[in-house]
């Protein structure tokens, strides 16, 4: 491999990509959790203004940092070109994407406290969703999940919550307690939620027999009701 010339000329062009990589995620101070298959643990952000005040010089630095990319980058060429430079290639995505890494909103308080800063990347709920995926592949055995990933409630993603201890404290006290936290929820606000069982050609079917059953059920209450009543007025 020494004596191949080729390896040679493959490395040198790898080292400068690698430097340039390098010299980017440092401008942008990206952590661990921000980079792909990173943390994808969620964490709070202790100091939302000194977080907010952060991400202000860092934009500045990147802008400053591609003002040095211009000046380095030749003018002559172009950015299709079969074998770009580096410094060509994250001009030609700062170009790109480069609005969409600052500017996130910031939630205040009424006197104009930053209470909380929008993370700069997405890789948190996308490690999330993608966890879930693999999970539900395991337990379904099919390869296209799309339509059963569709028709999953939007409250199954917290069920993860469970395997914090401060949220089921506030919850339910502790998990002995779920059934009951759950018998105790309204009837008439569950109505109104999306249903956790999967839509098959059936759904119809079942949504009937339900209503139907419901309808049931009150007419009996109210016959139970009634008699309930009139016994009570015969007596007086």
């Amino acid at each position: 491999m020494e004596r191949d010339t080729r390896f040679t000329a493959v490395e040198a062009r790898l080292e400068k990509g690698w430097q340039a990589f390098c010299e980017l995620r440092d401008v942008l101070q990206l952590t661990n959790a921000e980079l792909p298959n990173g943390d994808a643990h969620p964490h709070q952000i202790a100091l939302p203004a000194l977080e907010a005040r952060r991400l202000e010089m860092i934009e500045q630095a990147a802008k400053e940092y591609e003002a040095e990319l211009r000046e380095r980058t030749p003018s002559t060429g172009n950015d299709d070109s079969t074998d770009p430079s580096p410094a060509r290639i994250i001009r030609k995505y700062s170009k790109r994407y480069g609005k969409h890494l600052f500017g996130h909103p910031t939630l205040r308080g009424e006197d104009g406290t930053i209470l909380a800063v929008v993370e700069r990347t997405d890789n948190v709920p996308e490690h999330f969703f993608g966890a879930k995926k693999r999970k539900l592949r395991r337990r379904l055995g099919r390869a296209h999940l799309g339509r059963d990933l569709e028709d999953q409630p939007a409250q199954a993603a917290l069920v993860a919550n469970l395997q914090h201890p401060e949220y089921v404290r506030v919850v339910c006290g502790s998990l002995d307690n779920l059934a009951t936290a759950f018998a105790e929820l309204d009837a008439q606000g569950l109505e109104q939620t999306t249903p956790l069982s999967r839509s098959n050609r059936d759904s119809a079917l079942l949504r009937r027999v339900r209503i139907l059953v419901k309808k049931e059920a009150e007419a009996q209450l109210s016959d139970d009701k009634g008699g309930t009543i009139d016994a009570v007025t015969t007596e007086i």
